[in-house]
């Protein structure tokens, strides 16, 4: 069974495939939570941010700045105008982050090991009630992580230009992430 799975997934819509079986799964999940009004940071400085972006500020005034990057509050922006201003709307596109978070997470671990160890490795992390609580929440550190996993995935298959963008990308949605290939030039010159 493993074997034709593993078939499966280097076929070219492997992909599109698994990050929408992610994306089903992590929505119905979280079903009975789409609705929970924003708390936490998402409250005071996320939605407010993201909010602003919506509107058409370039730079969030309705609330202190904290100085993260633009890129999942943009997302989150784009969310808005696309679907609705809504808690559920909200939700579903951090959940939809998770998902590509998700996939990213077992191709890294398909790129270092085997499929089984992938398989197992992905539902785990989906099923860790830290990853579970984070995926729904209007906050940065999550999709930085799932950035992260794909410049990884993208370094161990030594494609160094896309694990650069890949990277890149994370520092834009967090700004401590640029920590991770300043640690992976410190290993590969030690």
């Amino acid at each position: 069974m493993s074997y034709v799975l593993g078939d499966l997934l280097h076929r070219r819509f492997a992909n599109p495939f698994l990050f929408g079986l992610f994306s089903i799964l992590l929505i119905a999940a979280h079903a009975p939570l789409l609705r929970l009004q924003y708390f936490w940071d998402e409250a005071g400085y996320y939605v407010p941010a993201a909010f602003d972006l919506s509107a058409g500020s370039l730079i969030p005034h309705s609330t202190p700045s904290n100085a993260h990057p633009p890129l999942v509050l943009a997302w989150l922006a784009l969310c808005w105008k696309l679907v609705g201003f809504h808690p559920a709307v909200t939700r579903c596109a951090m959940l939809l982050l998770a998902a590509f978070s998700l996939l990213g997470f077992f191709r890294l671990a398909l790129a270092v090991s085997n499929f089984r160890v992938a398989a197992w490795a992905t539902l785990l992390t989906a099923a860790y009630p830290v990853f579970f609580a984070q995926s729904s929440l209007a906050q940065v550190d999550l999709p930085a992580a799932g950035l992260i996993f794909w410049g990884f995935e993208s370094y161990f298959r030594r494609r160094i230009g896309v694990a650069v963008i890949w990277f890149s990308l994370a520092a834009l949605a967090k700004e401590t992430a640029i920590l991770v290939p300043l640690a992976l030039f410190l290993w590969e010159i030690a």
